[in-house]
């Protein structure tokens, strides 16, 4: 297990000034949160690899901006949109390999209050299928992260796919489990064995997004919880940018989450 830590964190800051950076910290461990559709094509990414390699960073897992649109993109009666998303989640499946990310984090449907009946369940699973089929086909593994205005808020949500879809693997979001009034642990016993990424944060009674060591939260109970599933990945931090003033403060971040996995 060691620490690592998302592009998201410096957002709106572009990528390219961003890796440096996090290297500076003390990482060696990132996501990256792609911010825009060019950012998807191979004269950038491969720019950026060349970047991260150079400074010694592994690409853990790479994250689209265009997760607010998946259950549209993905998961709608229409047809034609399904196929130009897969098309579309291709492409961002094969940006992945070439930066070796093992992972693409993925939100999925909007939650809607709705419920669905057994067909369109079922033709849901069928899309989540096709997905980690084609990720597969890269060498990359779809990774479902639960978050709060999504269905995946929701553990019974996840339990389902779990159950339906035994291709799928899953990345607990601390902050988002918080938001979605919901503890962490609930959601990391439903993931289980198929949790292949983390992100993490603090909290308290008052924000659900810290710095990490700025809240409450328990890391030496989290850590623990995560080797007991037998959890071997990492750990990425991901605050915003409002959460801190000075780089440095995730700096501290980093070397305290040290005391509990490797950076």
């Amino acid at each position: 297990m060691r620490i690592g830590m998302s592009t998201a964190c410096f957002y709106p800051q572009p990528l390219e000034e961003i890796l440096p950076i996090i290297a500076r910290l003390g990482v060696h461990a990132v996501e990256i949160f792609f911010n825009t559709e060019s950012e998807f094509e191979p004269r950038f990414y491969e720019t950026l690899g060349a970047q991260a390699r150079s400074l010694g960073l592994d690409i853990v897992s790479v994250h689209p901006y265009s997760s607010l649109m998946e259950g549209m993109l993905l998961f709608s009666d229409y047809a034609r949109r399904t196929e130009d998303g897969m098309m579309q989640y291709q492409r961002y499946f094969e940006c992945a390999a070439a930066l070796g990310a093992r992972y693409l984090t993925f939100h999925g449907e909007r939650d809607m209050g709705r419920t669905d009946d057994p067909a369109r369940w079922e033709r849901k699973c069928a899309a989540y299928r096709r997905l980690c089929t084609l990720a597969a086909a890269c060498g990359v593994t779809l990774a479902q992260e639960n978050v709060a205005w999504c269905r995946s808020r929701d553990p019974a949500f996840l339990r389902a796919l779990y159950r339906d879809v035994p291709e799928l693997r899953y990345t607990l979001d601390i902050k988002q489990a918080y938001r979605s009034g919901q503890s962490w642990k609930e959601v990391l016993d439903v993931m289980g064995d198929r949790l292949v990424n983390v992100h993490i944060n603090d909290f308290s009674a008052e924000q659900s997004c810290l710095v990490p060591g700025a809240g409450t939260m328990d890391y030496a109970d989290f850590f623990s919880r995560l080797r007991t599933t037998g959890y071997d990945g990492h750990t990425i931090i991901e605050v915003y940018r409002s959460n801190f003033h000075d780089p440095e403060e995730l700096g501290s971040a980093v070397h305290m989450l040290g005391r509990f996995a490797p950076i």
